[in-house]
């Protein structure tokens, strides 16, 4: 899957020259918390809720609420954004920017059109990634759950869907991760048409159980 497949079009920009009060209103009124800054169609930088609210005057600073007001509708937003902006492009992996979030350890990526462009098409947040994760693991679809360690050699995972399929099974989803042994790997099958006992039975003893369930799926 591909940025484009699950990033946001419908776009909630501010530009530069704008107060921060009038960003902090159009975050709550739309409920997002941040706002990628645009400046002749071109990405300039970002701002965040954590920005606006750490450069707005506090209570503990020797100034009124009113002078604090004051000072926020007077500030633009220029002078807080984030203008070391990280980007992703619409025709990126999803793994590749959820890595990207990670290492940079920001929860969303604006997506320029080009590696070489500031043109701005989108965004794409860490709720995106994790509603994708949901769908990757089969959250919502009944079967039974088989969370495994088995060889990391070549065959292995295609002799457990063979046995899966002489039984009748459908191996709906698939997820692996590292095991604590390299010569292992762990994965996460969901799988439909058996029953909990029938999955059981199809293991070989160097398949290492981990959890064993029957889902019902979550709506």
């Amino acid at each position: 899957m591909l940025v484009r497949e699950c990033m946001t079009y419908d776009l909630v920009t501010i530009e530069p020259e704008a107060r921060l009060s009038d960003a902090l209103n159009m975050m709550r009124a739309r409920n997002v918390h941040r706002l990628p800054v645009v400046e002749d169609n071109l990405l300039i930088g970002i701002v965040s809720e954590k920005d606006l609210l750490y450069a707005l005057p506090s209570v503990d600073r020797p100034i009124s609420w009113v002078e604090a007001s004051a000072q926020a509708a007077a500030l633009p937003v220029r002078q807080v954004m984030q203008q070391d902006v990280v980007t992703v492009c619409p025709d990126c992996p999803i793994e590749m920017a959820a890595a990207t979030m990670a290492d940079h350890n920001v929860d969303a990526l604006p997506v320029v059109s080009s590696p070489e462009s500031h043109a701005l098409v989108g965004i794409i947040t860490e709720t995106d990634i994790f509603k994708l994760f949901v769908e990757m693991l089969g959250s919502r679809a009944p079967g039974v759950r088989a969370s495994l360690e088995i060889d990391n050699r070549k065959g292995a995972l295609a002799s457990l869907f063979n046995r899966i399929v002489e039984a009748g099974g459908l191996v709906t989803t698939v997820s692996s991760f590292p095991a604590a042994s390299p010569k292992r790997i762990r994965i996460i099958l969901k799988v439909a048409d058996v029953d909990q006992d029938t999955m059981r039975s199809l293991l070989k003893l160097e398949e290492t159980v981990i959890d064993l369930r029957e889902i019902q799926g979550a709506r």
